[in-house]
């Protein structure tokens, strides 16, 4: 038989390729199917497991919880009402000064003050006021003033003295005067030892000058009798007890210095006065005197005769 150009397949190859397709074709159908069943399972929720087979329990009962209700709240009692406070009084824009009286009181001047018994030199000396101390004011009686002194009435010469807040204090009566000195001859004994007169240079002193002011006055008995002394010391140190002036007729010594010494070469000056004495109307004679520390005491320049009325 003759096939043509063409050569005819074999009936047995055919039907093998034919099978080939069929599988083929069922495998991509069960693939899509597989595809689609899974992918919907996905998408489903998950059921909950079944219930527990074993036997039945009664159900137990459900406890409700007990509420225990609040106490109902006590009642605030009401608070008084309030009494409204008074208005406070307004305060003057000027409060009127409430006088006061300051204390009346004296101060020391630069020389101190002697405080005697009564308002005057012919009283007693009882005491001495530092320069710059200040005592109470009492009282006063023509120029003194009386103070408290050691809690008792005590005088001090105005002249020497700086009062303050004096305008009001009163006038008062001294104490009785005690009864005047009776003045002593020039030739009578004194009360302590004369100092014997000493050389123009002594223990390297040379007395220079001693004057009195206002000598031989007369003097006022309240008045202070003042003077002056000039000593050089031509050695070296010189030590004393005590430096000032003689009242020859009674003994009295002012004494200016006390305890003390002239360093080497000093050229000494003082002021000072006589205040503390009672000497009353006589006359009188004045010498510079010095106590050495052994002892032994010279007039030193004088006398300078002063009166006193």
């Amino acid at each position: 038989m003759d096939q043509g150009l063409y050569p005819q397949p074999r009936r047995g190859r055919t039907a093998l390729m034919v099978v080939a397709w069929f599988v083929v074709v069922v495998l991509g159908i069960l693939l899509v199917w597989y595809g689609f069943v899974w992918l919907e399972k996905d998408e489903q929720p998950e059921e909950p497991p079944p219930a527990a087979t074993s036997s039945p329990t009664p159900a137990q009962a459900v406890v409700q919880p007990t509420f225990t209700p609040w106490p109902s709240p006590t009642p605030i009692p009401m608070l008084p009402t309030a009494t409204p406070l008074p208005l406070a009084t307004p305060i003057p824009t000027e409060v009127p000064a409430t006088p006061t009286t300051a204390t009346p009181f004296i101060v020391a001047g630069d020389d101190g003050v002697n405080v005697r018994s009564g308002p005057g030199t012919n009283y007693t000396r009882i005491g001495y006021l530092e320069p710059g101390t200040r005592a109470d004011l009492i009282g006063r009686y023509s120029d003194w003033w009386q103070i408290r002194y050691n809690d008792a009435p005590a005088w001090v010469f105005g002249d020497i003295v700086t009062a303050s807040n004096a305008d009001n204090v009163p006038q008062v009566e001294p104490p009785p005067a005690p009864p005047p000195p009776t003045a002593v001859p020039a030739t009578a004994t004194p009360t302590s030892p004369p100092p014997t007169v000493a050389p123009s240079n002594y223990r390297g002193l040379e007395p220079r000058d001693f004057q009195v002011e206002r000598a031989p006055g007369p003097y006022g008995n309240s008045s202070d009798i003042w003077f002056n002394m000039w000593i050089n010391n031509t050695g070296g140190r010189v030590d004393y007890d005590a430096l000032g002036v003689l009242v020859e007729e009674t003994g009295d010594f002012q004494k200016s210095y006390t305890y003390s010494h002239f360093d080497p070469g000093q050229k000494f000056y003082h002021r000072d006065h006589i205040n503390q004495f009672t000497l009353g109307p006589g006359t009188y004679h004045l010498w510079m005197t010095i106590c050495f520390d052994d002892g032994q005491c010279f007039k030193m320049l004088g006398p300078v005769e002063v009166i006193v009325q």
